[in-house]
């Protein structure tokens, strides 16, 4: 198998100011290309402690793929440090020098900085791939078959560099050295418990036939990871094919999509296709659910728009609850949240209408409404109902499932499932 590790540089992820999201995503595309990782590193902003790391790692890897550190500032020491690695010399190399012009031009600066001209040095022995979501250059270094890539700490840059280069490279080394693969699929479901779950499935992991299957839970629902190790590209492909076949025959109602789709996106998908659309109310989750909504590309094309009724006073004048039903049953009750779920949908004009109230603390529970009580509405063409959840966990988890189980009610409605 092509063995890959991965090295972050930077102060500021060493002591936690910015959490180290490059390390995870490269990590999870290059197990797609076949590749295995072997270990992820972080190292501050010292030369030495980069040495040491740079040569642990490359000792025993195939690929070591670096971020951080390549910018144009006095602690920017990734460049000068893999010079010296390889006991190399910077040379000026006026395709960089371009490379960065253009960058610039292309935001009408016509004049850069020395500073920004010293990215153009780079070390001899490296070939600079070009960044053209940035200045700085990633720098490819080949030895021997195995290699070194350098790239910029800011995610966007990363990825550019990735999928355009790095990827490719990977790919095209693991299938013309005929390698052996790490291969995985991810399945993902909605509306059925962890244990649940583990339950319906468990004949089938006596058929893995070789493979792992690992269970990852969250609040939006459980993923399952079909994972195969050392395999050809054929074998791994077969045999996760396979028991995916299995699994789908077994639990094939709570399997919304495979990959790293989310559910909203499904739902988003399923609601175009229909040519239908959603509106939302809601109090204690303030905008979180329309954001799921939002945050997808093209969304207007579904996602009609909703009402933030955080306050009673516009749970009656935005959207038309009761103020009989507040009185009576209150703002977190079964009846408000059908009349929110059934008002929003009639305001909008949309298909479905979904509904969220509840009390996410850290106050405001009483003994008959704790926190972490729940109420959602959901109102379709035919029918209008709410369901009730105690949800634990802080203000953030319970807002957080709050949203996820609205999701959930919708996306079974639209499939026609009573869930």
């Amino acid at each position: 198998m092509l063995k890959v590790s991965i090295l972050t540089i930077g102060d500021e992820i060493l002591i936690g100011q910015i959490i180290n999201t490059n390390a995870a995503w490269i990590s999870q595309k290059c197990l797609q290309t076949g590749a295995t990782v072997t270990e992820h590193r972080v190292v501050g902003d010292n030369e030495n402690s980069i040495i040491v790391a740079i040569d642990e790692l490359f000792k025993n890897s195939d690929a070591l793929l670096i971020t951080g550190g390549l910018g144009p500032t006095s602690d920017d020491l990734t460049k000068p440090t893999l010079t010296k690695y390889f006991n190399d010399t910077l040379i000026f190399d006026n395709n960089v020098l371009e490379w960065v012009k253009g960058f610039f031009a292309k935001r009408g600066i016509k004049e850069i900085s020395e500073r920004n001209k010293n990215l153009a040095y780079v070390p001899s022995k490296c070939k600079p791939l070009k960044n053209d979501l940035g200045t700085a250059p990633g720098l490819l270094f080949n030895e021997q078959g195995r290699i070194i890539v350098a790239m910029p700490g800011v995610p966007k840059e990363m990825k550019f560099i990735m999928n355009t280069y790095v990827l490719p490279l990977l790919k095209d080394k693991i299938i013309n050295q005929n390698l052996n693969v790490h291969s995985f699929k991810l399945i993902q479901t909605c509306g059925i418990p962890e244990s649940i779950l583990a339950d319906k499935l468990a004949d089938i992991e006596n058929q893995l036939n070789g493979l792992n299957l690992a269970y990852l839970p969250s609040f939006k629902g459980v993923r399952l990871r079909l994972e195969a190790k050392n395999l050809s590209i054929e074998e791994a492909e077969q045999k996760i094919n396979e028991v995916s076949k299995l699994i789908y025959s077994k639990i094939g109602e709570y399997i919304y999509g495979e990959g790293d789709i989310s559910l909203s996106e499904t739902i988003g998908k399923m609601l175009s296709v229909k040519k239908q659309t959603v509106a939302v109310a809601e109090s204690c989750t303030g905008g979180l659910l329309g954001g799921e909504f939002t945050k997808i590309p093209g969304s207007s094309n579904y996602f009609i728009g909703g009402v933030i009724a955080y306050s009673n006073e516009v749970k009656t004048e935005i959207l038309g609850v009761k103020q009989q039903t507040l009185e009576n049953f209150g703002a977190v009750s079964e009846q408000t949240a059908v009349e929110m779920a059934e008002n929003v949908r009639k305001i909008f004009n949309s298909t479905f209408g979904l509904s969220i109230t509840g009390i996410a603390g850290p106050t405001g529970g009483t003994p008959s409404k704790p926190v972490g009580t729940v109420w959602i509405g959901i109102s379709t063409p035919d029918r209008t109902f709410a369901k009730h959840f105690q949800f634990a966990g802080d203000r953030d988890i319970i807002r957080e499932r709050s949203v996820a189980e609205a999701l959930t009610m919708l996306y079974f409605n639209i499939k026609g499932f009573d869930k």
